[in-house]
């Protein structure tokens, strides 16, 4: 149940209630984790201003929450190893490299530091930050535990001790198996799960239904689960009107195809088979190109996409927040399937072309599947590297919109979270 509320109301704030959220993201991969964090917390302070943040992340782009008020503790940053190719020869060792199937982690910007020694600086830093914060509710998005288990020491304890309460947070599906909590780490998810108050998924309860992990945690004490819906950075009405986006990134009034990639597998290929697609169409001519450059796309393969022929009237635009603002400015989006992506295309309801990414637990994929089709195609990565896809280009660009009905709030969010904790808490 989302609990309705006035767009002026705020939670009391009289008596003993809850003054400071540690909140933890560990954004391994891509940069969906911070703004999907800058989400809740812009949720939550709708109704408690009062409250403290303290964010601690290992996110390259920490000012996406500096700059709206919330202190941020960086952690050194973890990546997440995709393929072999990127796999460092000391995890590679003893592992035959073809059969590769991770998942493994590196340290993102060290080079003459191991995994170990990172991760004993987290743990370190976030011990000492909760020792100083001292929270009233610590949050931990995604994996229950953290990146490598990093936080379950801290949650464990705190089931005998009871100093705040603890809140796990899943984006909803996390797998082609179809489940939506993950662990990491040494520590079953069993265990992790027991040490949680509360249990938010953002998606419908249909996520749930069809969960074969569900019918383990009905028969747990603890915690308490809901699907709370889908949220997005932000609601519709906060999104700028198409003539501010387009003089604020110095864009021409012709139709918009907004390309966002990401970093994962062959994007140089990607991009010029879309170019390709783009030329054959015919609507490289009506249309103005722009591609949103990854904060983690390698350099060659930027340089190989920038030097090809094709490329000439492209507009590259450096990864900037929020990129809703330019999604609902285009007539086409050609993309991934994460999932603050796609909430964003059902929110605005922008045709797209949405090409998922191959990840070791198949998530996107299966987040794929589940996309309504009235304005969105579906393509996989494999075809559109084997050939141009002019014909789908084509189709989509004639297709008239659909007008979808999908309301994304996170204000109606906040309040049902902060609703649950202030009760727990009293």
């Amino acid at each position: 149940m989302i609990y309705p509320y006035h767009e002026n109301e705020v939670i009391a704030t009289k008596g003993e209630m809850i003054r400071r959220i540690l909140y933890y993201t560990h954004n391994s991969i891509g940069v969906g984790h911070v703004f999907r964090a800058r989400a809740i917390i812009s949720g939550i302070q709708k109704w408690r201003p009062d409250i403290d943040f303290l964010v601690l992340s290992g996110t390259s782009i920490p000012h996406v929450l500096l700059r709206k008020g919330v202190e941020v503790v960086k952690l050194p940053g973890v990546e997440r190893v995709m393929t072999a190719h990127e796999a460092p020869p000391d995890i590679l060792r003893d592992r035959d490299a073809s059969a590769f199937a991770g998942p493994l982690f590196k340290p993102r910007y060290f080079n003459g530091v191991t995994l170990d020694a990172v991760m004993r600086l987290r743990r370190n830093i976030i011990a000492e930050s909760c020792r100083w914060f001292q929270p009233d509710v610590v949050m931990v998005e995604h994996y229950m535990g953290g990146l490598l288990g990093e936080m379950a020491t801290i949650l464990h304890r705190n089931r005998r001790l009871r100093r705040f309460i603890s809140v796990g947070f899943s984006r909803g599906i996390m797998g082609s198996g179809g489940e939506f909590l993950a662990a990491c780490g040494p520590h079953h998810l069993g265990e992790l799960i027991s040490d949680m108050d509360y249990i938010y998924i953002f998606d419908d309860n249909v996520v749930l239904n069809r969960c074969a992990q569900y019918e383990t945690l009905k028969s747990s004490i603890t915690p308490q689960i809901a699907c709370v819906g889908r949220i997005t950075d932000k609601r519709m009405d906060e999104i700028p009107h198409r003539g501010e986006v387009l003089r604020r990134f110095r864009l021409s009034s012709e139709p918009i195809v907004l390309m966002a990639l990401s970093r994962h597998g062959d994007i140089a290929g990607l991009c010029i088979r879309l170019l390709e697609a783009c030329r054959i169409a015919g609507i490289d001519g009506t249309h103005q190109i722009v591609f949103v450059i990854d904060p983690y796309l390698e350099k060659d393969a930027l340089e190989t996409i920038r030097n090809h022929s094709l490329a000439v009237q492209v507009r590259f635009l450096t990864f900037f927040y929020s990129l809703v603002d330019l999604v609902r400015a285009s007539e086409l989006v050609i993309c991934r399937a994460g999932y603050n992506m796609v909430n964003e295309l059902l929110m605005t309801g922008v045709k797209a072309i949405v090409i998922p990414e191959a990840h070791p637990g198949g998530e996107q994929e299966a987040r794929a599947t589940t996309i309504p089709r009235d304005n969105i195609t579906v393509l996989p990565e494999e075809s559109v590297l084997k050939a141009p896809p002019a014909e789908t280009l084509q189709d989509i660009a004639r297709r008239p919109r659909v007008a979808l009905r999908f309301d994304f709030d996170k204000y109606a969010i906040g309040r049902r979270i902060m609703t649950d904790l202030e009760r727990y808490h009293a």
